[in-house]
């Protein structure tokens, strides 16, 4: 019997399942959008609310996402300024916290991982010196001549290589035209 006649579609999730993750996705996507959209206003009655989470009030006008963000904020906490959020699962809700409050954690994380990748694309001319440095410790020679990195992402991951090393290779790199 073949898969799709038991109920899977590709890569073998059921397709009841893969149906139900995508709803729950959509809403969360929806629910993302609401509240970045919906802004409060610094009124008197929003700044008491807030006051009464523990949170300071408005300054200026705000969305919900960035209330959110707050870490005495929690998403129940919105719906004083929406009732339809309560309508949404406990799954959605959660997920959409966690998405916002997380959201410059993740954002440092890819900026990283950018970084990370373009040492891993500048890469060190065949029969590089690393003895003839100037600013490297004796130690960090030793390692890279050893060792002969092909990229400055492979140096970057040797141990005792510092990121202050990873610049000075930069600037040795930069001074004789390979960057």
């Amino acid at each position: 019997m073949r898969l799709r006649e038991k109920g899977y579609g590709v890569g073998l999730v059921k397709e009841e399942d893969y149906l139900i993750f995508q709803e729950k996705k959509t809403a969360i996507e929806t629910t993302l959008s609401r509240i970045t959209e919906a802004r409060i206003h610094p009124t008197r009655e929003n700044s008491e609310i807030l006051l009464k989470w523990g949170s300071t009030a408005l300054k200026k006008d705000a969305s919900l996402r960035e209330l959110l963000k707050r870490p005495e904020i929690h998403f129940h906490h919105l719906s004083a300024f929406d009732q339809g959020f309560d309508r949404l699962s406990q799954e959605v809700r959660e997920q959409v916290e966690i998405e916002v409050k997380y959201d410059g954690y993740h954002k440092r994380q890819m900026e990283q991982i950018a970084r990370f990748q373009r040492l891993e694309d500048v890469r060190f001319p065949e029969g590089f010196d690393f003895s003839s440095l100037i600013g490297l410790s004796t130690e960090v020679k030793e390692k890279l001549t050893g060792i002969r990195p092909l990229s400055l992402g492979q140096a970057s991951r040797i141990s005792g290589v510092t990121p202050a090393a990873i610049s000075i290779l930069m600037v040795n790199l930069k001074k004789q035209g390979y960057l």
